[in-house]
């Protein structure tokens, strides 16, 4: 909606009524190539029309709607100007004038007929959220504006007389006319001296009105309130510099080089909005090489959020980062503050303590006499094995309060099971189950996880905007993602089929989906890989206009920046096909084609067919080969058949058939569960009874066995759980009981 304001170019807010504003938009839309670079443009207007022409202008109550309903709902927002901000902050400001206009209107309107009392004035915060805008911005150096900051709006009253709230658009400027003094150095009346000697013609009161610290300095009556020049120490070049641009633009670059310094320079001077988006910037760059670093940092300057986040991501990947040299570095405290925890993911204790001992060895005649207060905080005893005590040198048994008699521990084991167990301890590997409602059953899609080992299942947190035929994709480090499909078609804001950008990562601690950079291309049933530190989208389909068309383009997601950059499309479009990883390869089959990407040399290339071409079948990586599996052969008959691929000799061979026929119309999946290969198997058994056909659904876990070229069931799911639609997905995951709910 605030975009179609913009595109309309009013005048004069006082003079449109709705039917104005959509008449104004249908007749804008295709004039988008004629808006002027001042302003945003519209993609998919046809939409955001709907959306309008759905929605009343008022609620029940009369009161108007939000401006941010219509934006964030509509989700279409593109800009391709210089000051993207600026045009935005002014599109707002001429929204909310309208709103304003209509919500007076329709007070008025009530005020005549029932003689009602206006009611209270109430303040409106109007937020562009940056889970919408801030991805697609942010690779293009286009500013994420909170305008709930930047504008305050009286509801209720008339704009012509009593219009209280900010100017947008003289704010901006001001910015603007302030920023060109300082590029010009005109009218500046004090000069910053940093290290180095580099100096900076600013103006005091821009300083002052950014920054405590300065104000102080230039209101304090000291010397440094009347002197033309002032040195400040411990703050760098590049860092007041970048202070400097924030001032003056509101906006600033952030890279890894400049981060820390910057944020040092924002805590000397005061400035806790630039402090926490440096913070925001550290969180989203952190990595089992730097986490610790920036743990420490973040303890070092009293920044909370910034210590939880890298606490929390430590835990998350302690395996691998209490390796890391930096990890020998920390404090007795904050090792405590690390391992003292129950969302420490470690499978055994034992890791906890030798990550101590190694700690501990690092400076040993320092750090000895601190051993048994770490030791009686960090180490769970009852979790320890036997064995494993016993063979726990003497130094660090007597700081255990440990004797070398292995009877003696366990005895000390016996007396204090009480102790809970870790977060990773309760990891358990399960099969996940997307689209798990059929499509016409009429249910709410449900996402189970069946933990085949012990027969429980449990419910994972199901796609946001119950999205469906996703792309999934599990990491190599248990990271979960899905990525595109649709809404169904009881959506409010879109028609059944119509391909989304979404992209989401699971969180396993809370059991929820966060929100990442969406996808360049909005896409159906597209493949996601994990290869080369990147994630991959691979082809999918879209339906436009009356067509469905498969895709060939191929993006490339980098988690450190949030973004994705498009990279060689596939030789030939591709819709459910299959793609997998082998040593930094991405392997792509359909049908016919069998094609190998090289991300390195962005390469794509050609590789020996199987023998009997089919599309819709299933690729599993097991034991250095490729597992093709069923699918549709050209005579749009189904085929279970299973061709092997030897990647290093680049042939294909035949393996026995799968075990089922076409009466059951069996859905399969293939999967690596434990180490061997199995298949998850949706069949349906149709039977008479009293002359009565009765149809039952079966889902049935088959597991292979190489060494004789078979496969057995090995696993029967109880009928109640779930029913499966045909496009449903498997993956499996590592996953934590205690965070999911647990289906009866």
């Amino acid at each position: 909606m605030l975009l179609m304001l913009a595109l309309a170019k009013f005048r004069s807010v006082s003079s449109l009524s709705p039917a104005d504003c959509v008449n104004t938009c249908v007749c804008q839309e295709t004039k988008v190539g004629q808006v002027p670079v001042e302003a945003p443009v519209i993609s998919r207007s046809a939409q955001a029309l709907n959306i309008i022409k759905s929605r009343s202008w008022f609620s029940k109550r009369g009161r108007s709607i939000s401006c941010c309903c219509f934006f964030k709902s509509s989700n279409i927002l593109q800009c391709c100007v210089k000051e993207s901000w600026l045009a935005l902050a002014r599109c707002l400001d001429v929204c909310l004038k309208l709103e304003l206009w209509l919500s007076t209107s329709r007070q008025k309107q009530k005020d005549t007929l029932i003689k009602a009392k206006p009611r209270p004035a109430a303040v409106q915060y109007v937020r562009v959220v940056e889970s919408i805008i801030s991805s697609r911005f942010r690779s293009n150096r286009f500013k994420v504006v909170e305008v709930g900051k930047l504008l305050q709006v009286q509801n209720g009253t008339p704009p012509s007389t009593n219009f209280n709230g900010v100017d947008a658009v003289h704010a901006c400027n001001m910015l603007q006319q302030l920023k060109a003094l300082y590029d010009e150095a005109q009218l500046t009346d004090i000069v910053v001296e940093v290290d180095h000697g580099k100096t900076f013609s600013c103006h005091r009161n821009v300083l002052a009105a950014i920054s405590p610290y300065f104000r102080s300095m230039f209101t304090s009556g000291l010397t440094e309130s009347s002197q033309r020049e002032v040195r400040i120490v411990g703050v760098e070049s590049e860092s007041m510099q970048l202070v400097l641009d924030y001032a003056y633009t509101s906006r600033v670059t952030l890279s890894e080089s400049n981060v820390q310094a910057l944020f040092t320079a924002a805590s000397i001077f005061q400035i806790p909005a630039l402090q926490d988006q440096c913070a925001q910037f550290m969180i989203s760059r952190l990595d089992p090489q730097n986490c610790i670093g920036v743990f420490m940092f973040a303890d070092a300057y009293g920044h909370q959020e910034l210590k939880e986040r890298s606490q929390d991501y430590i835990r998350k990947k302690f395996l691998c980062v209490s390796w890391e040299q930096e990890f020998l570095q920390m404090t007795e405290e904050q090792l405590v503050s690390i391992l003292n925890n129950d969302d420490l993911n470690v499978e055994k204790e034992e890791h906890v303590y030798e990550s101590i001992v190694r700690w501990a060895e690092h400076d040993l005649p320092g750090r000895e006499a601190h051993l048994a207060e770490v030791f009686s905080q960090c180490i769970r005893l009852p979790l320890l094995d036997e064995a494993f005590l016993s063979g726990i040198p003497a130094p660090f048994a007597c700081a255990l309060s440990l004797s070398k008699d292995p009877s003696e521990a366990k005895a000390r084991l016996t007396g204090t099971n009480g102790c809970s167990q870790r977060l990773g301890m309760t990891a358990s590997e399960m099969i996940i189950c997307f689209d798990a409602a059929h499509k016409h059953s009429g249910k709410k899609q449900t996402v189970p996880c069946l933990d085949a080992a012990t027969g429980r299942v449990f419910k994972l947190c199901k796609p946001p905007n119950d999205l469906r035929e996703v792309g999934i994709l599990v990491s190599s480090e248990n990271d979960i993602y899905i990525g595109g499909g649709y809404r169904p078609s009881n959506s409010e804001v879109s028609i059944d089929h119509r391909a989304e950008s979404d992209f989401w990562q699971y969180e396993h601690a809370g059991n929820r989906w966060l929100p990442r950079a969406p996808l360049l291309r909005a896409r159906i049933g597209c493949r996601l890989v994990h290869c080369c530190a990147k994630l991959y989208a691979l082809g999918g389909r879209v339906y436009e206009g009356d067509g469905r068309n498969a895709l060939k383009s191929v993006e490339c997601y980098d988690a450190r920046d949030n973004c994705w950059t498009a990279v060689s499309p596939m030789p030939v479009a591709m819709e459910f096909h299959s793609a997998l990883e082998y040593r930094d390869r991405i392997y792509v089959l359909q049908g016919e084609y069998f094609f190998c990407f090289d991300p390195r040399k962005d390469y794509w290339s050609h590789l020996a067919p199987m023998s009997v071409p089919r599309s819709q079948g299933l690729a599993a990586l097991y034991k250095n080969c490729i597992y093709y599996i069923a699918g549709i052969c050209r005579n749009h008959q189904r085929t279970f058949t299973v061709e092997v691929y030897d990647i290093e000799r680049n042939t294909w061979s035949r393996k026995r058939d799968l075990p089922f026929d076409q009466a059951t119309s069996p859905y399969i999946k293939a999967m690596l569960l434990q180490g061997k290969l199995h298949l998850f198997v949706r069949a349906t058994q149709v039977m008479v009874e009293e002359h009565v056909f009765r149809t039952s659904r079966k889902n049935s876990l088959y597991q292979y066995d190489d060494e004789v070229d078979a496969w057995a069931k090995v696993y029967e799911t109880p009928d109640r759980l779930w029913d499966l639609g045909r496009h449903f997905e498997c993956v499996v995951a590592k996953l934590y009981p205690q965070c999911l709910q647990k289906v009866l």
